[in-house]
């Protein structure tokens, strides 16, 4: 990669990350509560960096970033993954003897926890920044560069949680960079699955409230299930054409 496109790279990703932080502490969206004006305020800059940096009009960054319509495998890959996750949970409650509640208002969180979580993180980390290295480089090695930015900018989490669970959460991070990454391909290029999957991943803990004695260890539980179990993606057909075939290469 060029390094004039590296400097543009970074550039618009600092600059939407530090957009996306700021909105979602300026709003109070710890649980989506303004998620889909985050979502909408985050896809609209990273289409403006996306046109202003690489692409010659506004249509060629709307699908450059992912927002076009998915191939179908990767979507039923990722609610297949889904379903699995969420099958998970009554296992936990009759193993630790722990009934779940749904925190109040979890019904109208959930949209603003899809559009925060799933469409504004996916259009950033998998679209936006996999998806440019993604054109230059084989997956392992896009998907791990990718990866970092996306483990550095969860380092935050030290400020809010406990340790423990700032590091877990942090490994958790790293694991499924790579699964999220490989729904992006299987989706032809676009966010759609891994957004299901991301949502599904942190929104669970923000809905579901877990009462008994064992109740702590639900966050841990779930983050070890959201770890390993998405993990069975890279063994799914992936389709006959990679997604640097697909995506026209911007210098």
């Amino acid at each position: 990669m060029k390094k004039n496109h590296w400097s543009r790279l970074l550039i618009g990703f600092i600059a939407i990350f530090a957009l996306f932080q700021w909105s979602g502490e300026a709003f109070g969206s710890d649980r989506g509560q303004a998620g889909v004006s985050i979502g909408l305020l985050i896809v609209a800059a990273a289409l403006g960096a996306q046109r202003f940096f690489f692409s010659k009009s506004f249509g060629e960054a709307f699908f450059a970033l992912g927002l076009g319509p998915p191939a179908k495998r990767g979507i039923f890959a990722s609610l297949a993954v889904c379903l699995l996750l969420l099958s998970t949970i009554p296992v936990f409650a009759s193993v630790a003897n722990v009934s779940f509640g749904f925190y109040e208002g979890s019904i109208g969180l959930a949209p603003g926890l899809f559009f925060q979580a799933g469409i504004a993180e996916e259009t950033l980390f998998r679209a936006y920044l996999f998806g440019h290295l993604r054109r230059r480089y084989s997956f392992w090695k896009a998907a791990g560069l990718a990866a970092i930015p996306f483990i550095l900018v969860h380092s935050f989490l030290f400020y809010q949680l406990s340790w423990v669970l700032a590091a877990a959460s942090i490994l958790l991070a790293v694991a499924m960079s790579f699964p999220l990454a490989r729904l992006f391909e299987m989706s032809g290029g676009t966010i759609w699955g891994a957004a299901f999957l991301h949502f599904v991943a942190q929104s669970t803990v923000k809905i579901l409230v877990a009462e008994g004695e064992s109740a702590h260890l639900f966050p841990f539980f779930w983050i070890a299930a959201c770890a390993f179990l998405p993990q069975i993606v890279h063994g799914f057909p992936r389709g006959t054409r990679s997604t640097r075939a697909r995506l026209p290469a911007f210098e």
